[in-house]
């Protein structure tokens, strides 16, 4: 699965209106846990927060433990910012924090 892809589809699938900007931040323990949080920005430049059904989720969670499984150990990551513009722009950033990592290894 392409988590690029799957995300574009899920904002597709369950944004209805004319919005002009989504930001999703995702958390991800590989393999353990994931969790999103994603909102989108109206053209009156109103944000909502966006909810996704949880077959959805649970595709994005697997497109995310494939794509985490394909980048480690270089590219180690257990934070990433995923934004995608009305027009089809997209980017996604990724980061590992540490303190989080500790906090679900001693959970």
């Amino acid at each position: 699965m392409d988590l690029y892809k799957e995300l574009g589809k899920a904002v597709q699938d369950n944004i209805s209106g004319k919005w002009e900007k989504v930001t999703v931040k995702i958390e991800s323990s590989l393999n353990k846990m994931c969790s999103f949080q994603a909102e989108y920005t109206l053209s009156s430049f109103e944000k909502k927060e966006l909810k996704f059904p949880l077959l959805t989720v649970n595709t994005l969670m697997d497109s995310v433990f494939e794509l985490q499984e394909s980048m480690s150990p270089e590219h180690k990551w257990n934070k990433a910012v995923y934004s995608l513009e009305r027009n089809g722009h997209f980017d996604m950033t990724f980061e590992w924090d540490q303190t989080l990592q500790d906090e679900w290894d001693n959970a």
